[in-house]
């Protein structure tokens, strides 16, 4: 109720959707256009424009950026310090006990925390995050399932370690036991034995999509100008009414998310969706309250998306259903006949290179180079981008000062 009522004093009792937290109005045109000026100079400042200055900038910046991290832990040091106590505690105990329970429960927080950590890079930032899917989790679950049809059973973890990838390729079949094995080798089965490392990564990929939640909610709750690039997207976005197909897809997902409540944003959440930083900025906006969004969240891309995600891989991975697949291709015109022989050229190449064989006379495949070069730019991009942004957000500390002298001289 106090929410509602401070909210309502400062819109002036208005209840349509635009904020005056998030875009002030702004009397003085030259304080705009001086606004928009310095906006414009600091999207010039990239790696291809620009590369000295943006490498000097994006290095003072990380330097700026650590000394402030360095002074937080100062100013919280009972805390850091307390914890860091508790932290060292029990990796001690964990790391020098001979009990196989804690030993087992040591291994599981190692492994949570290294695939929670990648799926933290894969969706952090505003569309500019690393998709540890591809680079990591998707050849993992792959090496696994190749490794489980090939040996006929699932007890391979004394072996396959998922936080080494060293242990990915070297695996030895164990020797069959009399009777044979147990449990058979199904794609659920498979999905069952690697849960624990797809819904740690999938939880890694909701906590990656608070930031906007968080600067958009901040934005909100402030009397200042924030002056952010996305936040004044987000603003204009209310209130555009072009038919474009981009503009009715951010209309959708606002009315959805703030209609629908918790069942919207899992609707955005489990479905791929480039636009769900939209969905992160409109409940921040919004004020929907954090437990809401963020369960909302880590079900739909923990428990839901990253499910169907996991099935596609190992389903796919299945001989009988890629053979079909490859015959469907191979139906296409013209195309058809030298995709069909490309892919499944990778994919005997690729199961091989992945059960540790060696590969003889292995001919150049074009579609394995591409494939190659996709996740190299991916990688490139993602670098690139930290770079940029390191260095346009040092110039703008620069410009924001620039911008409150001018306010106080006006």
């Amino acid at each position: 109720k106090k929410m509602k009522k401070r909210d309502t004093k400062r819109d002036g009792g208005s209840k349509g959707l635009t904020s005056a937290a998030v875009i002030p109005k702004e009397n003085d045109q030259v304080y705009l256009a001086l606004k928009f000026k310095l906006r414009e100079e600091r999207k010039e400042v990239v790696l291809w424009k620009k590369p000295f200055s943006t490498a000097y900038h994006s290095t003072i910046e990380s330097f700026l950026l650590l000394w402030s991290f360095v002074l937080w832990l100062w100013k919280k040091r009972l805390y850091v310090g307390l914890l860091s106590g508790i932290a060292f505690a029990l990796t001690y105990v964990f790391y020098t006990t001979e009990d196989p329970a804690l030993q087992w429960v040591a291994f599981k927080i190692r492994e949570g925390s290294y695939w929670c950590i990648l799926g933290i890079l894969s969706s952090v930032g505003l569309g500019t995050g690393l998709h540890t899917f591809i680079l990591f989790l998707g050849p993992f679950i792959a090496h696994y399932t190749l490794h489980a049809y090939s040996c006929g059973t699932l007890e391979l973890w004394d072996q396959l370690v998922s936080i080494k990838k060293s242990t990915w390729t070297d695996v030895v079949c164990p020797s069959v036991p009399e009777g044979g094995w147990v449990e058979p080798v199904t794609v659920f089965a498979i999905m069952g034995q690697v849960r624990f490392m797809f819904m740690t990564w999938g939880l890694g990929t909701a906590i990656g999509e608070l930031p906007p939640y968080f600067v958009a909610r901040a934005a909100r709750l402030s009397e200042d100008d924030p002056d952010d690039e996305d936040l004044e997207e987000f603003q204009a976005s209310l209130n555009d009414s072009s038919t474009t197909w981009l503009a009715h897809a951010k209309r959708g997902i606002h009315a959805l998310v703030n209609k629908a409540g918790f069942w919207g944003i899992f609707f955005c959440a489990a479905i791929p969706n480039p636009l769900f930083d939209l969905a992160g900025i409109t409940c921040g906006h919004f004020l929907i309250p954090f437990m809401t969004f963020f369960t909302a969240t880590a079900f739909g891309k923990a428990v839901f998306k990253v499910h169907m995600q996991v099935l596609a891989v190992v389903t796919l991975l299945s001989k009988p259903v890629f053979n079909s697949i490859l015959e469907n291709i191979n139906t296409i015109p013209v195309l058809g006949g030298f995709l069909s022989n490309s892919l499944r050229d990778m994919r005997d190449s690729t199961e091989a290179k992945f059960l540790g064989e060696e590969v003889e006379n292995e001919e150049v495949n074009v579609l394995a180079i591409l494939m190659a070069g996709v996740v190299i730019s991916m990688i490139a991009f993602f670098l690139v981008s930290i770079i940029n942004q390191l260095a346009q957000h040092h110039i703008k500390r620069n410009h924001s000062k620039q911008l409150t002298e001018y306010k106080k001289k006006n």
